[in-house]
């Protein structure tokens, strides 16, 4: 991994993580899954903005319009509407934790269709960050809030999501490898916001007066934290493949704690300090870095 692509990596971490800020001011004015929708739908305003504007993108979207709605549905669609269905009943340590399992995922498809294997030390790695973000979310997971998870429809609805984004992530890498980043985010967008349109229309709280604060979360969830930042991960697995790229869900939950605690007065405990320091040597293995390496790129 070059240094351009980890300044990717950790700055991808960080836009993502804010949409846990923006969920939690959002989410409750709007509802889970219109707030959902609405994500999608001014993502996919934003990305319409790069096709109008470029006659390639364009051009990059109608040869691989079928392939992009594809990627669409598994990578944007289909997740952020099976993971508002599970946020109703499961909480948030569990969900994320759940969302750890995105490069396993990953890496397990990478490696039985698509025949790209794994580094012994990258497999370690994934193992040791999975185990930090448990110890990071082991509060929520086996705390008081853990009763409030019910059934296991809505942890099947989670990992479904899951396996969405890792097979996404996967298609991405291996079938548009020659399409630039933006195109196929746009694309890919696009299409699921016009899947998305009439689930938002329907789910939309009319009558409801909604704050300024919830709109400016919706919008900013869906310009910055899905447009922008998908246009920075379809760059990370074109550059460094979807296992590595994925593996981005294992540091998400520490960005998201720290603003937490800078943002919203919550509590950092001695599981958030440890679990992170787990998770940071699990990336970094799984992430096959070198610091001479870094060092000298």
């Amino acid at each position: 991994m070059s240094r351009r692509d980890l300044i990717i990596f950790i700055s991808l971490s960080f836009m993502w993580s804010l949409s846990f800020i923006f969920y939690r001011v959002g989410v409750p004015e709007f509802g889970s899954i219109a707030f959902a929708s609405l994500r999608v739908l001014f993502a996919g305003a934003t990305m319409l903005v790069f096709v109008l504007l470029s006659p390639n993108n364009r051009l990059g979207i109608r040869q691989n319009w079928k392939l992009l709605a594809i990627v669409g549905l598994f990578s944007t669609a289909i997740p952020f509407v099976l993971f508002s269905f599970s946020a109703q009943s499961v909480n948030a340590g569990v969900l994320a934790v759940l969302n750890a399992s995105v490069p396993m995922m990953s890496g397990f498809i990478a490696s039985t269709f698509f025949k790209d294997k794994l580094a012994k030390k990258q497999i370690v790695g994934l193992i040791i960050g999975v185990i930090g973000v448990v110890i990071l979310m082991s509060e929520n997971l086996f705390g008081t809030q853990a009763s409030e998870s019910a059934g296991l429809w809505p942890l099947g609805y989670a990992l479904l999501g899951c396996v969405g984004y890792a097979v996404g992530a996967n298609l991405t890498k291996n079938y548009l490898q020659n399409l630039s980043p933006i195109p196929i985010t746009a694309g890919s967008i696009i299409i699921a916001s016009l899947v998305m349109l009439p689930i938002g229309i329907y789910e939309f709280p009319y009558g409801k007066t909604i704050s300024i604060k919830a709109w400016l979360s919706v919008i900013c969830i869906g310009v910055f934290s899905t447009a922008i930042a998908l246009i920075f991960m379809n760059r990370l697995i074109k550059n460094i493949g979807p296992m590595r790229a994925t593996s981005i869900t294992l540091v998400i939950p520490i960005f998201a704690i720290l603003f937490g605690y800078i943002l919203l007065d919550e509590a950092l405990d001695i599981f958030a300090i440890v679990g992170s320091i787990v998770i940071l040597i699990g990336t970094y293995l799984s992430l096959n870095l070198s610091l001479k390496g870094l060092v000298k790129s």
